[in-house]
């Protein structure tokens, strides 16, 4: 392990005379930093405060030996005001700083004597100082807050901006696949339990509240992990001293689209997309506790067309003429128990989201800020997928029911000028089904399909041959739950020389699922004669193996994980880290 180390750490030396800067554990916080001199050098045991004015948040520390403070791990946000006192030096203060998500602000300071009778200095951020701010290293894009205002989002979902990153493909990063992108909120999972990649629904957390994101490729420390292609990070919002709100609405009306189908035929289905919501944060207590909470909505509803036949067109398209359509529909009603107005057609495809969204945070006492909140989506996509025959009737669809809850608590700790721990608890939970579109059946039961084959339609000189389908669908009714608790701790420790970061980062998840394919049946049929006579040429059914239909899985994991971070020279840093 010694000798992992010392490559490890001679790696980074070399990659790191290349790059002129410094870096910080991540986490989902920024850090400020600086050095306070006086005439004579760096000045030891100087008080550093910093505040956000906008929520109160203040945090004191003591320069070391080198005359260095630092505050890692602070809550983002505008105004920050950074104020130095120290015995026989007037008292400075500079303000009006903004932390974005995995700044490093670096402020320094120059301590003039009492004896100037300088009872305070105040300096406003300037441009200069802003300057200051130290970008993370590697390859990453970030999305701030002004960037979220600014730019137009299709559907008012956040994902959307990954494009931005220039090494993405949707939620695809560096060539590799979604499910290997790891997504976090605040610094905790939220990837899907079950396969990985972001979790479903129109979208993952309502874009009302993300304060700003960061696509991150290379620009890796220990903090991250779980991540193969990339990590996608999102920032949620926060309540300030202020009491503000928010309305918004998104309309893709129907009167923007066509009012023809692609046939040419007048649409006659509605094809809209509405979503709409609001915004609250404000004060519990003021400069201790604040509040943010925020609700979305969206009503989605499109044509869905089945062997529409209305031109000759569609007879080629669909290799079935009305006439055929019509025998089968009198055969599957009067023999098979089908809906006449469940199987082809013109149909509206609905889908509603509805996410909702609270956030507490609570400055416990000058030493620990304690934040809870808590992401709810539920997600209803109405017919959501058909089956793998050549014309799959309405009833064959399935309805898909998405839910997901996650609730977090992080309790941030000073425990002295040197130690800031941080820790994170967090409770994920997925619920996702696929439900029968068969009307007046029970969802935990089977339904078999029936597949008529061979069905022939002519049309003039022209011959079609086709296979049409009713019933249930192939993989319906499948169900999984998962629940995912996860603990992770991160302490910060600041030497003179080095600084260190300690976590480890506990998840177990929990499994219970249905998952098969053709478990319900399936009669195959040759032709509209056969399927009238009720005589079918095969019957097929996938069985389970075990008595029970689903499957349980446990599984813990468990990472410990350390780093450490020194200045060699001037322009010259090193990191290295073991995981």
């Amino acid at each position: 392990m010694q000798r992992q180390i010392i490559w490890l750490i001679s790696l980074t030396i070399i990659t790191f005379f290349q790059i002129p800067t410094n870096s910080w554990a991540q986490g989902t916080e920024a850090t400020i930093t600086g050095r306070i001199m006086d005439n004579n050098g760096p000045v030891k045991g100087t008080s550093v405060s910093v505040k956000n004015e906008s929520t109160g948040f203040k945090q004191t520390t003591l320069t070391n030996q080198n005359g260095i403070y630092t505050f890692p791990q602070l809550p983002l946000g505008s105004p920050y005001s950074i104020s130095v006192n120290h015995v026989g030096y007037a008292e400075q203060k500079k303000t009006d700083y903004k932390l974005s998500y995995g700044d490093e602000l670096n402020v320094d300071f120059t301590l003039s004597s009492a004896e100037n009778k300088l009872d305070k200095v105040i300096v406003q951020g300037t441009a200069a100082d802003l300057k200051n701010k130290i970008k993370t290293l590697g390859a990453s894009t970030a999305i701030t807050a002004n960037d979220l205002k600014k730019m137009p989002v299709n559907g008012r979902n956040f994902s959307s901006l990954i494009d931005l990153s220039p090494v993405s493909s949707g939620t695809n990063l560096a060539g590799q696949r979604a499910s290997s992108t790891n997504f976090t909120v605040d610094g905790m999972n939220s990837r899907s339990t079950v396969a990985g990649g972001n979790s479903g629904g129109a979208y993952s957390i309502s874009m009302e509240a993300i304060r700003e994101f960061k696509v991150v490729t290379n620009d890796y420390d220990v903090t991250f992990g779980r991540s193969g292609g990339g990590s996608i990070t999102t920032v949620t919002k926060s309540g300030t001293n202020t009491l503000t709100g928010s309305a918004f609405t998104f309309a893709r009306a129907g009167w923007l689209s066509s009012k023809y189908n692609l046939n040419g035929t007048a649409r006659k289905q509605k094809f809209s997309t509405y979503q709409y919501g609001f915004s609250l944060g404000g004060p519990i207590i003021k400069d201790k506790a604040h509040f943010f909470v925020t609700w979305d909505r969206q009503m989605d509803t499109r044509p869905l067309q089945i062997a529409d036949i209305q031109t000759n067109e569609d007879i080629a398209r669909y290799k079935v003429t009305q006439a055929t359509l019509d025998e089968f529909t009198r055969i599957a009603v009067g023999k098979y128990g089908a809906s006449a107005d469940r199987l082809f057609g013109s149909f509206d495809k609905k889908k509603k989201t509805d996410a909702a969204f609270a956030r507490i945070d609570w400055q416990l006492n000058d030493k620990n800020l304690l934040t809870i909140r808590n992401n709810f989506v539920y997600d209803m996509d109405n017919q959501q997928e058909g089956d793998n025959t050549g014309i799959n009737a309405f009833e064959s669809y399935t309805n898909r029911r998405y839910i997901n809850n996650s609730l977090m608590a992080s309790l941030r700790t000073s425990i002295n000028s040197k130690l800031t721990n941080d820790l994170k608890v967090q409770h994920f939970y997925e619920r996702s089904e696929a439900q029968h579109n068969v009307a007046g059946f029970d969802q935990s039961h089977s339904i078999p399909r029936a597949i008529v084959e061979s069905v022939q339609s002519v049309d003039g000189t022209n011959k079609y041959t086709n296979s049409i389908q009713l019933g249930g669908q192939r993989y319906a009714p499948e169900w999984f739950n998962g629940n995912m608790l996860q603990l992770v701790n991160n302490l910060y420790y600041n030497t003179d020389k080095i600084k260190y970061t300690f976590g480890a980062d506990v998840m177990y998840t929990n499994m219970d699922f249905r998952y098969g394919s053709e478990m319900n049946g399936r009669f195959y049929f040759t032709g509209l004669q056969n399927f009238d006579n009720l005589t079918p040429y095969r019957y097929a059914r996938d069985v389970y193996m075990t008595d029970k239909e689903n499957t349980l899985v446990n599984n813990l994991a468990v990472g410990l994980y350390g780093q450490m971070e020194a200045k060699i020279a001037r322009g010259l840093d090193v990191v290295g880290g073991y995981v």
